[in-house]
C-alpha cells in the first residue's frame, strides 16, 4: 500500500515545475526511517530471558514439591535441642496426618445425657464408668435403675447382674418377694432370671427349702422340678427311701411322672438290680410290669446283660422264659437272633 501511495504521490507532484525528483525521493526516505525507528521496540535482552525461564522452571516445581508432599526433607528435633538431617537417603514422602479430632466428637448426645443423669443420681456411686456405658448399651433405663435404687437393691447386683436382670423380664416385685423370703443373696443373678422365667413362684422355693432340699438342687434343677410337678412330698419319700441322692433331678422328674413307686425302687435295690439299669430302664420295666423275680431268673441263666431293658420288656410280656432262651443258646441260636427274633421264635413253638 505504501508503495501505490508513493507512485500516485510522484504522478502528482511531476505535474508541479519546480518539481525536484532528487530531493523528493531523500526526503520520503528519511522520514520512513523515522517511522520505522518508532515503531520497532528493542526487545528484552536474551540475558533477562533466560534468567526469567530458569526461575520459572527451578521455583515452581520446588513450590509444587512443598505443598504437595507435606514437611520439608530435613527435619529438626527441637526437643532435645539435637538436630537430624537426612542426607544421601531415598526420602519416600508420608501422607498427611489426619486431622485431630476431639475426644468428644462421635460420642452421641443420648449417653451423654444418660451419664449425666446417672452422675445426678448418684448411680456412680455404686457403678464405674465402665459400667455405666454398658447398661446403656445393654438398654436398661434409668427408670429401672430408680426403681432398684428406692427398693435398695443397687448394692446387690452388678451391672452385669442389672443387665440381665432388665433384658431377663424380672420385675423389681420379684426381687422384692425373693428379699423379703431372704432369698435375694441365696441366688444368683442368672439363678433368679432363671427361675422368674421358668413360672417358678416363692412357694415352691419356700417348700423346698422347709425339707432342707435348696442345697440339694441347683436352680436348674429346681426349675426342672417345679414345672415336671416334682411335690414336695415325693422328694421326702426319696429322701427316706434313700434314693435321693441316687438319682439325678431329670431322673426324679421322669420317675415321678412315670408312676414309679418307692416300693418298686426298693425291689430292685434289693434283688440288687437298681445300679444295672437307667431311670429310663426302670420307668420303662415299670410301666411294662416286669417283675424283679423275671430279672433275677434273666439274670441266673446268664441273659441280663444279653438283651436291653426294650427287649427284656417285649420278652416278659410275651411270656418267653429263660428256659427257652437257655434252650436257643444250647443250640447255638440265640447269637444271631434279636429280641424280636426270639418273641416270633417262641410264639411259633406255641
Amino acid at each position: 500500500m505504501s508503495s501505490q501511495r508513493f507512485k500516485n504521490e510522484l504522478r502528482k507532484n511531476q505535474d508541479d515545475p519546480d518539481f525536484d525528483l532528487d530531493s523528493y525521493i531523500d526526503e520520503k526516505a528519511n522520514a520512513d526511517t523515522e517511522n520505522y525507528q518508532q515503531e520497532y521496540a528493542e526487545p528484552p535482552s536474551s540475558t533477562k530471558r533466560n534468567l526469567f525461564a530458569i526461575l520459572l522452571f527451578a521455583v515452581v516445581p520446588a513450590l509444587f514439591f512443598l505443598f504437595t508432599f507435606g514437611p520439608p526433607i530435613f527435619t529438626f528435633e527441637t526437643g532435645s535441642g539435637s538436630s537430624n538431617v537426612s542426607q544421601g537417603q531415598n526420602i519416600v514422602p508420608s501422607a498427611p496426618l489426619p486431622p485431630r479430632i476431639s475426644t468428644t466428637q462421635g460420642v452421641p448426645s443420648a449417653y451423654l445425657d444418660y451419664l449425666q443423669a446417672a452422675t445426678e443420681a448418684g448411680y456412680t456411686e455404686y457403678f464405674s464408668s465402665t459400667g455405666i456405658q454398658a447398661m446403656y448399651n445393654g438398654g436398661v433405663p434409668l427408670e429401672y435403675l430408680e426403681s432398684l435404687d428406692q427398693a435398695d437393691f443397687l448394692d446387690d447386683f452388678s451391672y452385669s447382674a442389672v443387665i440381665g436382670l432388665y433384658n431377663g423380664g424380672v420385675p423389681i416385685e420379684y426381687l422384692a418377694q425373693l428379699n423379703e423370703a431372704d432369698y435375694l443373696d441365696t441366688f444368683s443373678y442368672s439363678a433368679i432370671i432363671g427361675m422368674y422365667n421358668g413360672g417358678v413362684p416363692i412357694s415352691y422355693i419356700d417348700q423346698l427349702k422347709a425339707g432342707d432340699y435348696l442345697d440339694n438342687f441347683s436352680y436348674s434343677a429346681i426349675i426342672g422340678l417345679y414345672n415336671g410337678g416334682v411335690t414336695n412330698q415325693y422328694l421326702a419319700s426319696m429322701e427316706a427311701g434313700g434314693y435321693l441322692n441316687d438319682f439325678s433331678y431329670s431322673a426324679l422328674i421322669g420317675l415321678y411322672n412315670g408312676g414309679v413307686t418307692i416300693d418298686y425302687l426298693n425291689q430292685l435295690n434289693e434283688a440288687d438290680f437298681l445300679n444295672e439299669f437307667s431311670y429310663s430302664a426302670i420307668i420303662g420295666m415299670y410301666n411294662g410290669g416286669v417283675t424283679t423275680q423275671y430279672l433275677t431268673e434273666l439274670n441266673t441263666a446268664g441273659f441280663l446283660e444279653t438283651f436291653s431293658y426294650s427287649g427284656i420288656i417285649g420278652m416278659y410280656n410275651a411270656g418267653v422264659p429263660a428256659s427257652f432262651l437257655q434252650e436257643l443258646d444250647n443250640r447255638s441260636l440265640l447269637t444271631d437272633m434279636s429280641y424280636s427274633d426270639v418273641i416270633r421264635t417262641y410264639n411259633n413253638g406255641n
